[in-house]
C-alpha cells in the first residue's frame, strides 16, 4: 500500500504542477486587473488541443508543438482582451461585466471545439520513456512537466522581483491610479499580464495532455480546481497558487486510491467552503505587492 501511495504522490506532482500554472495565471489576472477570467480554462484546453492536433494529425514532434500551443493561445487571448476585457474593464460595473463576457467567450470556444472535433479523447504522444526510482515509476513526460513547471515558476518569480516590468506590474496591482500618475502605461501592463497568464495556461494544457489525453471538457474540470486553489491559497497570492496547486494535485491523486472521483471532488469543494468560512482571504494572503 505504501508503494501505491508514493506512486500516486509522484503522479500527483505533475497534475499539481499543471494546477499551479493554471491557478497562477488566474492569480496574476486577479491581482493586476482585479477581475476573474472565466475563459481561462479554455486557454488551458486550447493548449492541449493544439498539441493534440499537431502531433496526432500532422505528425509534428511533441516538443515543437509546445511553442505552437503558446502562440495559438496568446493570439486567442489578445482577441479576448480586445473584445471582452479592455473595452469594459474601467466602465461602470466593469468587473462584473468582464466576468460575464469571459464566461461567454469560454462557452463559445468550448462549443466550437466540441462541434468541430466531437467529445472523443485524442491521444497525445509526449516525451517517451520511464524513470524508475526504487518502487516508484515516473514517465519522462511527467518528469518533463514537473521540470518545465519549476523553470517557469522560477523565471516568473525572478521577473516579478528583479525586472522593471515586474516592478511596474506590482505597482499596478497595488494601485492602478498611482501607477498611472507616475507614468506607467497601465493598459499595456494589464494586457501583458493577461497574455502571460494565457501562456501559462496553454503550457499547462500542453504539458498535461499526454498524461490525461486531450478532451474538449478538460478545461472545465481544471478551471474548477484552479479556482479552488486560488481561493484556498489566497486571491492574488503567487506563493499560495503554487503551494496549493501542488498540494491539490497530490491530494487528488492519493485520495483516488480509496475514494471514487465524485467523493474526492466533494471533499475538495468542502475544503473550499471551510476556507471561505474560516479564512476567507485564503491561507497565503498578501497579493502581488
Amino acid at each position: 500500500m505504501s508503494t501505491l501511495i508514493f506512486q500516486q504522490m509522484a503522479n500527483g506532482l505533475s497534475v499539481g504542477m499543471a494546477y499551479a500554472l493554471l491557478a497562477l495565471g488566474l492569480t496574476l489576472i486577479f491581482g493586476v486587473l482585479h477581475v476573474i477570467n472565466f475563459s481561462h480554462g479554455e486557454f488551458y484546453m486550447i493548449g492541449g488541443f493544439v498539441a493534440a492536433i499537431l502531433t496526432s494529425y500532422f505528425g509534428l514532434p511533441y516538443l515543437l508543438s509546445l511553442p505552437a500551443a503558446v502562440v495559438a493561445v496568446v493570439l486567442l487571448a489578445l482577441l479576448v482582451d480586445r473584445i471582452a476585457v479592455r473595452p469594459v474593464l474601467d466602465g461602470p460595473d466593469g468587473d462584473s461585466i468582464v466576468l460575464i463576457s469571459t464566461f461567454a467567450i469560454g462557452i463559445l470556444v468550448y462549443q466550437t471545439i466540441l462541434a468541430t472535433y466531437g467529445p472523443q479523447p485524442i491521444r497525445v504522444d509526449g516525451v517517451p520513456g520511464t524513470f524508475v526510482l526504487g518502487s516508484v515509476t515516473l514517465t519522462y513526460q511527467r518528469m518533463f512537466a514537473i521540470v518545465v513547471g519549476i523553470c517557469l515558476l522560477a523565471i516568473l518569480e525572478w521577473s516579478l522581483r528583479r525586472t522593471a516590468f515586474g516592478r511596474k506590474l506590482r505597482a499596478v496591482a497595488q494601485s492602478a491610479f498611482a501607477a498611472k500618475v507616475v507614468g506607467i502605461d497601465v493598459p499595456k501592463i494589464r494586457t501583458a499580464t493577461f497574455i502571460i497568464a494565457a501562456a501559462l495556461a496553454s503550457l499547462a494544457g500542453a504539458l498535461l495532455a499526454p498524461t490525461v489525453a486531450f478532451s474538449p471538457a478538460m478545461g472545465q474540470h481544471a478551471i474548477i480546481n484552479a479556482f479552488v486553489v486560488v481561493v484556498v491559497g489566497g486571491m492574488g497570492s503567487v506563493s499560495g497558487a503554487v503551494v496549493c496547486g501542488l498540494l491539490l494535485g497530490i491530494v487528488e491523486s492519493v485520495s483516488s486510491i480509496w475514494l471514487p472521483q465524485e467523493v474526492a471532488s466533494a471533499f475538495i469543494y468542502g475544503l473550499l467552503l471551510v476556507t471561505l468560512l474560516v479564512r476567507p482571504r485564503g491561507l497565503f494572503s498578501g497579493g502581488l505587492s
